[in-house]
């Protein structure tokens, strides 16, 4: 009864639906993996511990539900399972296409002038 006391706590204290919940925590624990493990992996880590904390959840519910005498809903628990994967995932993909320095110039810029320094440094400007 802890997690679902916390999770309608949490609910009421931010004012955000379930599915936008579910969202939120996805984004934020995979961000916080994420910046903890750098390189490729470190996006597969956050994915899985996302994954985990999703289906952790999932059984939570399940376990609640069950103790209560209801039936499983198990679309709404695949769609729970869906809405708190799709941001991670997205940013997972992503991720790799963001990282700064690391394009490769599609064709060498041959018409600019190498940078000259020094004591001729101006000359090359005057004689173009």
């Amino acid at each position: 009864m802890m997690f679902y006391d916390f999770k309608i706590w949490l609910i009421d204290a931010t004012g955000l639906s379930r599915d936008a919940l579910h969202v939120y925590v996805a984004v934020a624990l995979f961000l916080v993996v994420r910046m903890m493990w750098r390189g490729w992996r470190g996006s597969i880590a956050a994915l899985l511990v996302v994954a985990a904390a999703a289906l952790g959840g999932e059984w939570l519910d399940h376990q609640l539900e069950l103790m209560n005498g209801g039936l499983c809903d198990r679309a709404e628990h695949w769609h729970d399972l869906r809405n708190t994967m799709f941001w991670p995932i997205m940013l997972a993909l992503a991720l790799p296409l963001l990282r700064p320095g690391q394009r490769k110039p599609t064709a060498p810029d041959e018409a600019r002038p190498a940078v000259t320094s020094g004591k001729n440094a101006e000359r090359g400007l005057e004689q173009t």
